[in-house]
């Protein structure tokens, strides 16, 4: 059995004129005159449960093409390498470093993250990889 669009349709529009009836004796006298047996709707309604009906996506990457601001990690890296970490504070908008952040951690930084955390995280990121890289010779 297949549940066709035009049933759907026809099952929507009943449940929106159904929610603008105040009274319940006015809601049972429109679901009786729709419905072939109103218990058994009302019955099938209530066993719906609405988490059940949420399609679940999978875990989204944000997408960085959406800021007007794109790094490749190489860009990144020279410019922590090349400034300190107090004047690409100073000179990067809040929305590049962001941008800059999404490069290296493929995330978004938590909201509360000021321009200097920002930096900091990403430095102390670039200056762990650089003493791994260190250790292995």
């Amino acid at each position: 059995m297949c549940i066709t669009k035009a049933q759907i349709v026809e099952l929507s529009t009943i449940l929106d004129r159904l929610n603008a009836i105040d009274s319940s004796d006015g809601r049972m006298q429109y679901l009786e005159s729709q419905v072939e047996d109103a218990d058994l709707f009302l019955e099938v309604l209530k066993k719906v449960n609405k988490n059940n009906l949420r399609i679940k996506k999978g875990r989204s990457v944000p997408d960085v093409q959406k800021t007007k601001y794109v790094f490749e990690t190489a860009d990144v890296l020279a410019r922590f390498q090349s400034n300190s970490v107090e004047s690409i504070s100073a000179n990067s908008s809040k929305e590049e470093l962001v941008a800059m952040y999404h490069t290296i951690f493929h995330t978004k930084p938590l909201s509360s993250f000021s321009k200097t955390r920002i930096v900091q995280t990403i430095n102390g990121y670039i200056h762990d990889m650089n003493r791994f890289d260190a250790l292995l010779g």
